[in-house]
């Protein structure tokens, strides 16, 4: 639980934050980090004035990712059904933004979290991550681009994910680089990635709805998304 003292303190203190997915599809995971994110600032007394959503481009990838399968105007419309759905069910502020691809067009490089960050330029900006860019002994979220300056610029929501724990050390250690680093913990979470769902779907089965939502389900339908590859 929040001390009565924290959430007083911070009552009605504005933050944006920023979650950056290549949403291939976005899934019920990703849905319930915005949950746990209205969750987070209730118990803390912050007041979120946006969460945005910022599908990848052309993402620099580590860790053995892949380029997303799907053409970002696909993902973007996903990230827009779902924003509008929940925005209208939990009158929340979430919104999703292109900001990505207009870098790519102005710079003509891969995108970098750090320069979508200052591209973007929001006061009491936190940059929402999932836990396995923190796990283990060398966490991935070391080989990122300028991590340290992005960590010194913003602020970090950090939330859980199944089966991947956490480094505490270097947690540690980025909280002396700044102190807005937020560990989000003990809420629900969803057992899934956007890769089982892709498999499922080239195979003809229909995700169960608690992982896949239906608006989304039905996008990748009539588009004819995740069809095997010839």
């Amino acid at each position: 639980m929040v001390s009565n003292i924290k959430t007083k303190k911070n009552k009605g203190k504005a933050i944006t934050l920023v979650f950056g997915l290549t949403a291939d599809p976005i899934h019920k995971g990703h849905e319930q980090v915005i949950h746990n994110s209205y969750t987070f600032a209730e118990q803390y007394g912050y007041n979120i004035v946006e969460f945005i959503l910022v599908p990848t481009f052309q993402p620099n990838l580590i860790a053995d990712k892949k380029q997303p399968r799907t053409a970002f105007k696909h993902r973007f419309a996903m990230c827009k059904l779902i924003a509008d759905d929940l925005n209208k069910k939990f009158n929340y502020q979430v919104q999703v933004s292109d900001i990505e691809k207009v870098l790519y067009d102005v710079n003509n490089r891969k995108s970098y979290s750090f320069d979508t960050l200052q591209a973007l330029n929001k006061p009491n900006q936190l940059f929402v991550l999932s836990a396995d860019h923190f796990a283990g002994r060398w966490p991935k979220f070391r080989k990122w681009h300028r991590w340290q300056e992005l960590v010194k610029r913003h602020g970090l929501l950090i939330h859980q994910r199944p089966g991947h724990g956490i480094n505490l050390t270097f947690l540690k250690q980025l909280k002396t680089i700044n102190h807005q680093l937020f560990r989000v913990k003990d809420l629900p979470t969803v057992e899934v990635s956007s890769t089982l769902l892709r498999q499922q779907l080239a195979k003809n089965v229909r995700p169960d709805n608690t992982l896949l939502n239906p608006i989304i389900f039905q996008f990748i339908s009539k588009h004819y998304l995740y069809r095997p590859q010839q």
